[in-house]
């Protein structure tokens, strides 16, 4: 059984939804950290509700960065078939980070990349008046949202959203998006090799689309 550790910053609500899935048995993973890098986190109370015991390290609290990633890959301790789930974790991960999950690290983040990487995606979609948004699991690089696509889901921006409204529609189809995403993975119809993504054996030359 594949073992995870999830890292979160805030909410939690991706991390909650994965957590939930695994309590329901609808996915068969075996939970070795829940880290959360912030202390005043919506997420720690919430996730602990289900009775996972939240670590918390905070990043706050570090005197530098290289401090607190030295302090959290000891506390992850990631194993040879280990997978690390980003939740909105509000950290850059570190390359020795990657390299010890042999590339195996996985963020979901809020539109349909290479379109609108990095924060405020929401309300780039309104401003640019775009017909749909969506949502992206991926693998995680150096670079920041530009490792290999995975899965993506997309849905309509409706005529009178605005950037609360459709980021709340959004959240939900996130948590239905990586639940594709590791059902995919636990059954072995997704890995990573050499920095490529393959699905069911042949090279995924684009992500998975659902809508």
């Amino acid at each position: 059984m594949i073992k995870i550790s999830i890292l979160f910053s805030g909410r939690g609500s991706n991390a909650y939804s994965i957590l939930k899935f695994i309590l329901d048995n609808k996915l068969k993973f075996e939970v070795d950290n829940i880290i959360c890098s912030n202390n005043e986190a919506e997420g720690i109370k919430v996730i602990s509700k289900l009775n996972f015991n939240v670590k918390i390290i905070d990043k706050k609290s570090f005197v530098s960065n290289d401090k607190y990633n030295s302090d959290l890959i000891k506390i992850l301790n990631p194993k040879k078939n280990s997978l690390l789930l980003l939740c909105g974790y509000m950290n850059k991960v570190p390359e020795n980070i990657i390299k010890s999950y042999n590339g195996n690290i996985i963020n979901i983040h809020p539109s349909l990349l290479p379109k609108y990487k990095g924060l405020y995606t929401h309300d780039k979609v309104i401003a640019n008046k775009d017909l749909y948004h969506g949502c992206t699991t991926h693998y995680v690089t150096n670079d920041i949202d530009c490792g290999p696509l995975i899965a993506q889901y997309k849905i309509p921006v409706n005529r009178t959203d605005d950037s609360t409204s459709v980021a709340k529609r959004l959240l939900a189809v996130e948590h239905i998006l990586y639940y594709k995403t590791l059902k995919m993975i636990e059954n072995k119809d997704i890995k990573l090799e050499n920095n490529k993504v393959y699905y069911k054996n042949n090279i995924l030359d684009d992500p998975i689309f659902f809508s």
